[in-house]
């Protein structure tokens, strides 16, 4: 690299350790550069799951979409109509035709011609919880499916013992319904 001015912060310090490691000089010095993951438009901050059953419904445009992918931090769905940057909508999650999460809020993230990608504001903690089993349980279908070939469903055994577990906490499920993934 070459510099006359010499490099602060922790990718100067690193590179000035490796040279000294393996006896560079300035002149010989191993270029490095380095992109904080913000900078990188494409990182997504959670695993991401295709799905092809799901919907959501918005109030205001008043809208049903297509989700196209799901993850622990928010959706991405299809729709033509406009939805602005930053701006907060309410929602409900439809899965196989049932609501499974009403009052739902999401934050426009970004937005293309046809795709709107949210992330989820504001989480109960029983929103939370119904939107983990369904990460975890489509993870867990996927790992199943490549090791064994075969692809078991457990996801309605699973919901159906989360949505027990919070009526004897007394927490109103978002739907008694029994859903598929």
């Amino acid at each position: 690299m070459g510099r006359d001015k010499k490099e602060t912060g922790l990718v100067g310090k690193l590179k000035a350790k490796l040279d000294r490691m393996l006896g560079r000089k300035n002149a010989e010095s191993l270029d490095i550069d380095y992109k904080p993951q913000k900078e990188i438009p494409a990182a997504r901050r959670a695993f991401r799951i295709d799905v092809d059953n799901m919907h959501v419904i918005c109030r205001v445009p008043r809208v049903k979409c297509k989700i196209l992918d799901i993850s622990a931090s928010g959706i991405g769905f299809a729709s033509s109509k406009e939805f602005p940057v930053g701006t907060v909508i309410e929602a409900v999650l439809i899965w196989s035709g049932k609501p499974i999460l009403k009052n739902l809020k999401l934050k426009i993230a970004r937005r293309t011609s046809k795709i709107v990608g949210c992330e989820f504001t504001d989480l109960e903690r029983n929103q939370d919880k119904v939107i983990s089993k369904i990460i975890l349980a489509a993870q867990k279908r996927m790992i199943q499916k490549k090791h064994s070939g075969k692809c078991p469903d457990t996801t309605e055994e699973e919901m159906t013992k989360e949505i027990e577990a919070q009526k004897k906490r007394g927490i109103a499920p978002a739907s008694s319904k029994k859903f598929k993934l």
